[in-house]
């Protein structure tokens, strides 16, 4: 809560919790429309993994391809420019790509002209080189500003965060990231996890072998894991089936 402390000095503690909440609440819909789950009336579930790509995304995508999974990848355009035949194979592989800035700043301490550089040069960066044009963005920590969702708006991004999460930005072993993956985990949920280090320091070597474990863990639920983009085209037509009562 603190961070958000200098921005909005002078102001109470209900100030304070509302302009946290609005930037870094994963469910907040103040700022801008966010999706942090798909439709809940189905068996599936849907992977996605942040800050690559990095050396261990490929065996990540060897585990999805043998069990003929697809996830979603939300891609550092830093990182892209670093390892762009990793980034051509997941694309090759069918699995999504999605906007995570180009730094992984965090767009609360940035000006909007930052803000829309980092996502326009990563649109660019990931287009160049693996032919995919992102249609998801995922902000570094989930934090979004309203020039975060300007720019967003403007180049056509939907904004996706996450139900569960398998914290494995900690010192975590791999049954760890899985138990903590799987908590709570149903029907629509969405599973962040991590293929890469935003700083690029770490590996994510826990993570490949939690992998198959959270796989296992989802199979014993009668969960199913299907393409994000299916579970939010789902979320959308089970919207418009919905009767709009005028208040």
């Amino acid at each position: 809560m603190l961070v958000a402390l200098p921005i909005i000095a002078g102001f109470g503690s209900t100030a304070v919790l509302a302009a946290y909440h609005a930037t870094y609440g994963v469910r907040s819909q103040w700022l801008g429309p966010t999706v942090w789950r798909g439709r809940t009336d189905t068996n599936e579930v849907a992977l996605t993994f942040d800050d690559g790509p990095a050396p261990e995304t490929e065996q990540i995508v060897d585990t999805l391809d043998a069990y003929g999974l697809k996830a979603t990848f939300f891609m550092i355009g830093r990182h892209v420019e670093r390892y762009p035949r990793i980034a051509r194979r997941v694309a090759d592989s069918g699995h999504a790509i999605g906007n995570h800035s180009y730094s992984h700043s965090i767009f609360l301490y940035q000006s909007a002209r930052e803000t829309r550089r980092q996502l326009d040069r990563t649109q660019e960066v990931i287009s160049d080189l693996t032919g995919v044009q992102p249609q998801l963005a995922r902000p570094p920590c989930g934090v979004r500003t309203p020039a975060y969702f300007a720019a967003a708006r403007d180049l056509g991004l939907r904004t996706v965060q996450w139900t569960n999460t398998g914290f494995d930005w900690k010192r975590h072993d791999a049954e760890r990231i899985a138990l903590d993956a799987l908590r709570r985990t149903n029907a629509g949920s969405i599973i962040l996890l991590h293929d890469g280090d935003s700083s690029g320091r770490r590996d994510r070597r826990e993570t490949v072998a939690a992998v198959p474990l959270i796989l296992s863990g989802l199979k014993g639920r009668g969960l199913n894991v299907a393409p994000l983009d299916r579970l939010l085209r789902a979320e959308i037509k089970e919207k418009s089936l919905t009767p709009q009562t005028n208040l």
